[in-house]
């Protein structure tokens, strides 16, 4: 640092966006051959059996695969205690991912999220042995249905990218169980910005409105674009410019006048739980996120649900 103390570009930084990140390579350039991370006890440990030269049944016995990196355990160990120093929390700033941080993760819910009866279950546990766990899936099943005024719920989807496919497949089956020749989705310039995807997935044509410069969408503007062609409305609400979209009832009633269906995204639902409800709009469908609603870590790989309510 010079004398005359650091530079006006580095002062007007904000705290907590720059931090230490060191490097790390991967584990396939930190192997050297000879290392082991595992131990096996020897032949004469083992019971008598059919047993092949490793000390192992020879059922058991795979060939060698090649390519793999050769470490000590401590050599793993070190370099995944390297990684979770990139993790960004909520100790270290402010969560800077759009509409996904409509919500505060107080960390009592990280330490209930963490007991050994919930954090140790393995998805394999026979039913007789999880009863626990499924009253609990069961119960937030129910809290589901009275927050978001709708009448069934489901948590098979495994994140929401995958709820809000598995909801608009519903409403693709819908459309082809009655036999409706439905072939457009009409999608906001304000939703979700997966929702053209999902749409596009489910092999719909997306049909683009455009929100007014009050940033929500206007009733007729969405009207005029409803036909005999549309299967459904993909909306978020609050939108992702974070406001209340106040036409939804009564495009709801337009579209239910041509047969088509409600989907309404519910990355922003944190912002209406308690004030408004998705059955009294109108919603035919919806998901809901794991990391948004259910107030758990971001990203991590795993495991992720996207709860999805449908009327």
């Amino acid at each position: 640092m010079s004398k005359a103390g650091p530079s006006k570009d580095r002062a007007r930084r904000i705290p907590g966006t720059v931090g230490l990140a060191l490097e790390e390579s991967l584990l396939f350039e930190r192997g050297a051959p000879g290392r082991e991370g595992y131990s096996l006890p020897s032949d004469e440990a083992l019971p008598e059996a059919d047993f092949g030269t490793s000390g192992l049944e020879s059922h058991l016995i795979r060939d060698e695969l090649s390519g793999m990196p050769e470490l000590t355990e401590f050599d793993v160990i070190r370099h995944f205690t390297r990684l979770a120093g990139w993790n960004y929390c909520i100790d270290a700033g402010f969560f800077p991912l759009g509409s996904c941080t409509m919500k505060y993760n107080p960390k009592v819910h990280e330490l209930i999220a963490g007991l050994p009866g919930i954090a140790g279950g393995h998805p394999y546990t026979p039913e007789v042995f999880a009863q626990g766990a499924l009253g609990i899936l069961y119960e937030l099943q129910e809290l589901l249905i009275k927050i978001t005024g709708m009448h069934s719920c489901t948590l098979e989807p495994a994140a929401g990218a995958h709820g809000e496919l598995t909801g608009m497949m519903m409403i693709r089956a819908y459309h082809e169980a009655k036999g409706n020749k439905k072939t457009k989705v009409i999608i906001p310039n304000s939703a979700h910005g997966t929702n053209p995807a999902t749409a596009a997935l489910c092999g719909y044509k997306v049909v683009e409105v455009k929100a007014r410069e009050s940033g929500i969408l206007h009733y007729d503007d969405v009207k005029d674009l409803i036909d005999d062609e549309v299967a459904a409305i993909m909306l978020t609400n609050p939108n992702t410019v974070g406001l209340f979209e106040r036409d939804v009832a009564k495009i709801a009633k337009a579209l239910d006048a041509v047969d088509a269906r409600f989907y309404c995204d519910g990355a922003n639902l944190n912002a209406l739980m308690g004030q408004a409800s998705f059955g009294k709009m109108g919603v035919d469908v919806s998901q809901i996120n794991l990391h948004k609603t259910y107030s758990t870590p971001h990203g991590g790989g795993g495991p992720g649900s996207g709860a999805l309510v449908v009327s």
